[in-house]
């Protein structure tokens, strides 16, 4: 009985032993993969600064060649944008994700966003994406060539939006100005000018301002302006807002 405990014991001791041997032996591969990647990270951080200089670009941050940024606008740390155009004086805070989106001039946009996902196909037997794609996830080819199906709708985000941490905004949907989307929406529909949404999926919750409001400050297009230039008007636009009473 003590000898087969020994031997367990031996046995055990050599896979450990084993283990670290392997480990050891590709730890200058990692090595060397690991200084790609960081230099490769450096690079991309570097070429993003360069390609919007009057931007603000945080690391690690990722772009389609065909996404535009204003100027004064910021993208933080670890957000993915592809084939947008976001206007000026917007800011993308942590870990976003904008697809196929036109963002309108100050926006605020928070962490965690997921904007155009993506869609599937509903009125096929399967929703798997190996049965309407040729080039899929899975890697898996079943097909000489896809199926025809919009996978990606354009979304159109107005300006002075607010968005919420962990807001997803699905395909097709438009955003009208001065919107605001709660945080964990889930918008499937149109958001009326000035509209608080919020839910799963998103309802409107009540208007920042009445109709009134809404509308003169629709006619003004402030958005248009440099910050300085809507800085001078700010007495001329918070009279709008004050003279008209907030909508429950």
């Amino acid at each position: 009985m003590q000898l087969l405990s020994k031997e367990h014991v031996i046995g055990e001791k050599m896979k450990i032993a084993q283990k670290i041997l392997n480990r050891v032996l590709w730890m200058p591969i990692g090595l060397v993969k690991g200084i790609l990647e960081i230099a490769n990270d450096k690079a991309r951080d570097y070429n993003n600064k360069r390609l919007y200089p009057h931007a603000l670009i945080d690391t690690n941050c990722c772009f389609t060649s065909d996404t535009i940024i204003g100027e004064h606008s910021q993208i933080l740390k670890g957000s993915v944008v592809n084939h947008c155009r976001i206007g000026k004086y917007t800011y993308v805070s942590y870990n976003a994700l904008l697809q196929n989106t036109i963002i309108g001039n100050y926006c605020s946009i928070s962490s965690n966003v997921k904007i155009g996902l993506g869609l599937h196909p509903l009125n096929l037997f399967s929703t798997s994406p190996i049965f309407y794609k040729v080039k899929n996830t899975l890697k898996v080819k079943l097909l000489e060539k896809d199926l025809e199906f919009e996978e990606y709708k354009s979304i159109e985000i107005g300006s002075d939006v607010w968005i919420g941490a962990g807001a997803i905004v699905m395909d097709g949907v438009k955003v009208g100005h001065g919107a605001v989307i709660a945080a964990g929406a889930v918008v499937t529909k149109d958001i009326p000018p000035y509209a608080i949404v919020g839910g799963v999926p998103a309802k409107i919750i009540k208007f920042r301002f009445s109709e009134e409001v809404r509308e003169s400050l629709l006619e003004s297009r402030w958005w248009e302006k440099k910050a300085e230039d809507v800085n001078a008007m700010r007495e001329q636009l918070l009279s709008i807002c004050q003279n008209f009473p907030v909508v429950n």
